[in-house]
């Protein structure tokens, strides 16, 4: 699916007109504001604004996330604007009604918007592979052997996983190969080998944050992926073991949690490498707290070391071996 047809969707397309609607009315009821003087005397307040907001640009990681921010912003400015030209009376059927009303009704349809509107998981080019929580269990347990080619087991391999977990796999167009799941399992590896190394997503579908590193994690699945080099998710709120999976992992579900979206590099069923990363001071050797992360495509590659990764050159790996 293009860039184009997915900023199509009914999120970006209602938070778009909402954000725009103080600006407009602006415009249209006061056309003098776009003078170049009235321009000048609120410039004190544009500059500033304007600097954040490039800034929340820049560190955008998809054209989704790039409209989200944007129209978050007008959406803030618009309720600050409503509430500044409150005590201009609205005229509705005859009638003389406080400018307070139009705070209330702005927030009210933000609101509607919002709950009509959800926002839409990724939907662009990807080769990321969506787990339950027993495939999730077979490639974090230490001691679980590669699947024999003869094994059947549908917990090892997705192509016997026919509802829950599914490869998205999209053409150079960017629209989905019309393909059923055994043909597409056949197509590609798709056994769930837990000697290779697979770099697990950890979300939450309520959470922005997770909705947005979906393109990042795409994008590294397409460029990184390798033989022996994978990318999966998981959405722990959509399983039923999601809590016991938060709480073995040690991610905090809490509404301003930073440890979401959490990635995690497991070989062998153990775990490599991990962002966001730890911090904080010892107790009974586990490190407390967690610093937030950019999460951008830069990190996870770095972080993760994704140019070298499965060809037996990276650090961690050489480390290990020169310690034994």
């Amino acid at each position: 699916m293009s860039v184009v047809k997915r900023l199509l969707h009914p999120h970006y397309v209602a938070n778009s007109i909402l954000a725009t609607a103080y600006p407009v009315r602006q415009i249209v009821m006061h056309p003098e504001l776009v003078s170049s003087t009235s321009v000048a005397t609120y410039s004190r307040w544009l500059l500033p604004a304007m600097a954040i907001l490039s800034i929340k640009v820049k560190g955008s990681q998809s054209a989704e996330e790039l409209v989200s921010v944007i129209a978050l912003y007008l959406k803030v400015f618009s309720v600050y604007g409503f509430w500044i030209i409150s005590d201009e009376r609205i005229s509705l059927w005859g009638s003389s009604w406080s400018g307070s009303w139009r705070v209330f009704l702005f927030l009210l349809v933000w609101l509607a918007v919002f709950i009509a509107f959800p926002q839409p998981s990724y939907q662009g080019p990807s080769n990321v592979i969506w787990l339950d929580a027993s495939q999730l269990e077979y490639l974090t347990t230490p001691g679980n052997k590669a699947p024999s080619s003869s094994s059947s087991t549908s917990s090892t391999k997705l192509r016997n996983r026919k509802d829950n977990a599914k490869i998205v796999e999209l053409d150079e167009n960017g629209d989905e190969i019309n393909q059923d799941k055994e043909e597409l399992s056949e197509g590609k590896k798709t056994e769930l080998d837990p000697s290779h190394y697979w770099i697990i997503a950890f979300n939450t579908t309520w959470s922005s944050p997770c909705r947005h590193f979906e393109a990042v994690l795409a994008r590294c699945s397409i460029t990184y992926e390798k033989k022996n080099v994978h990318f999966a998710k998981i959405d722990m709120d959509l399983v039923s073991e999601g809590d016991q999976i938060a709480e073995k992992f040690k991610i905090s579900l809490a509404a301003t949690t930073l440890d979401l979206p959490s990635l995690i590099l497991f070989k062998d069923g153990k775990a490599l490498k991990r962002l966001p990363l730890k911090i904080g001071t010892m107790a009974a050797g586990e490190v407390l707290g967690k610093v937030g992360w950019d999460r951008s495509e830069s990190s996870v590659v770095q972080s993760f070391e994704l140019a070298a990764l499965g060809s037996g050159k990276e650090s961690f790996v050489t480390q290990s071996s020169a310690s034994q």
